[in-house]
């Protein structure tokens, strides 16, 4: 199956873009003239979903700023602000989260010039750049002119790996709950790797468990804590696992919040569809599925009274999902959406702790569960 191309530039070529785009702005007002700024913004009209891609830009409505209207001047002062925070930091070798960009607006003489009121100003303007710095005809991402965020997500399991730091690490080694993926996870120099499939759980506590449980080892899989909906530094390092050629399988609630989550893996998402190498066409949804529950073989319908009611923002977001392409039109994930929205109950990872066993017939369970899941999306295990 297709994957997107992983973004590939280098901070000279970084530094180059943004100079140009000061250079030709400083250019335009020094010739009298008022500068106009054009973009591909994330309307459905600049975006398809695509089963062998995910979502992806089709750059045909394109957007402007208007610099001869009031609010469009603060959007380019601003603009030429940020450009000259992110090229000092890149100069310098420095990163910056998000909070960092919106106290940098908070000098004194700046903030009496733009007047930011909140972080979310500050955030829609990094968009902004990632969407007017285009390098080969690619957006650039914001981890590539230093804006990166803390680190979401967990990988444990027998992948030798240099990060950023140039430090060499096994991710089975590394702590409790693996490797912190790095937040520039295509810069990640992979030296060996030793897993038959990457198992991604939406829940912390349960790769945890799994972890504890010797799974990594016993299946030889790499196991990937999502914390919830996977940060863009997970689904980047879920890509490249993909192009390592990694089977990516993924364990989530029965929800349909989880199925975002999970498509979010799989497709990316609308929003950031200009952000290349952040979908994983092929990672497959292992469970938690209807199937589990509401066939005369699933595993764990001897603990259906464990299930849950849906709550009315449960069934908004099931209702909801009839409209997103990515589960709309993948057959899987609209009868797993249409079966939620029949049956109204949900259920969590944490059902498994409903058949009251002992911790050692626990682990029997979780085997014999990714085992048989895995097998049947025709990925072997151990």
């Amino acid at each position: 199956m297709a994957v997107q191309d992983s973004p590939r530039v280098n901070r000279e070529e970084v530094l180059d873009m943004i100079n140009h785009v000061l250079e030709t702005l400083a250019e335009t007002i020094e010739d009298g003239a008022f500068p106009e700024i054009g973009y591909y913004g994330s309307s459905k009209k600049n975006v398809r979903y695509l089963p062998e891609d995910g979502y992806v830009p089709l750059n045909e409505r394109p957007s402007f700023i208007d610099g001869r209207k009031v609010e469009s001047a603060k959007t380019i002062a601003s603009l030429v602000y940020g450009l000259t925070r992110f090229k000092e930091h890149l100069t310098q070798g420095m990163s910056m989260s998000l909070r960092d960009f919106y106290y940098m607006h908070k000098v004194k003489h700046v903030q009496d010039v733009l007047k930011i009121s909140d972080q979310s100003e500050t955030n829609r303007l990094v968009n902004l750049c990632e969407r007017i710095l285009r390098i080969r005809g690619e957006s650039v991402p914001r981890e590539e002119f230093g804006v990166v965020s803390s680190p979401k997500g967990t990988f444990y399991g027998d992948v030798t790996l240099s990060d950023l730091s140039g430090k060499r690490i096994n991710c089975s080694q590394a702590g409790e709950y693996g490797w912190f993926i790095s937040s520039r996870p295509f810069d990640v120099v992979i030296h060996e790797m030793n897993i038959d499939a990457a198992l991604l759980v939406e829940k912390e506590a349960m790769a945890r468990n799994l972890i504890e449980l010797g799974l990594a080892e016993e299946l030889r899989v790499g196991i990937g804590a999502l914390f919830g909906q996977p940060g863009r530094n997970m689904r980047a390092w879920a890509h490249r696992l993909a192009d390592e050629g990694v089977p990516v399988l993924v364990l989530v609630d029965m929800s349909p919040w989880s199925l975002r989550i999970f498509t979010t893996i799989k497709a990316n998402s609308i929003e950031l569809a200009n952000i290349r190498g952040l979908a994983t066409p092929g990672a497959r949804l292992l469970g938690l599925t209807t199937d589990d529950f509401w066939s005369k073989d699933g595993m764990l319908a001897g603990i259906e009274h464990s299930l849950e009611r849906m709550t009315k923002s449960d069934i908004l977001c099931a209702q909801q999902n009839k409209k997103i392409p990515a589960i709309s039109q993948d057959p899987v994930l609209r009868r797993e959406n249409e079966r939620l929205l029949k049956e109204q109950r949900k259920g969590e990872l944490e059902a498994f702790k409903a058949f009251g066993l002992p911790v050692r017939e626990l682990r029997k369970l979780y085997i014999r569960y990714i085992r048989e899941k895995a097998r049947r999306l025709d990925v072997k295990l151990l």
